[in-house]
Formats: structure tokens, sequence, C-alpha cells
């Protein structure tokens, strides 16, 4: 079986939590930059990675 790539978007919350997640809003909603693309939890999200803090310990990947 192949290997699936799947391509992540970030986000960063104002408490400094990062986030990777696999659906992203539309950079209109947030952005002058075209190319950049926001991260967004929603329905469709399936995958979510949470940096909070260092890491090389702090990191989780949920699967929704």
């Amino acid at each position: 079986m192949a290997n699936k790539i799947i391509k992540l978007y970030y986000h960063k919350t104002d408490g400094g939590a990062e986030y990777l997640m696999d659906t992203c809003l539309p950079h209109e909603y947030y952005s002058k930059e075209p190319k950049y693309k926001e991260g967004f939890i929603c329905d469709a999200t399936k995958y979510i990675v949470r940096i909070d803090g260092d890491i090389t310990k702090d990191a989780e990947l949920i699967i929704k």
C-alpha cells in the first residue's frame, strides 16, 4: 500500500497553543496573502496536531 500524504494547515491561538490540521479557511477570511491558508477545525476535520509548550514532549495527535 502506498503512503498517503495529508496536507496540514497551521493555526496559533492567542494563548500560544499551535495546531496543524487537515482543514482550512480560504485566505479571504483572514489574510491578504493569497497563498496562505489558516487551519480551521470543523466537522470535516479528521487530523489535528496540537503543540502546547515544548514540541519534544508536549505534542499530541488527535484523530477524529
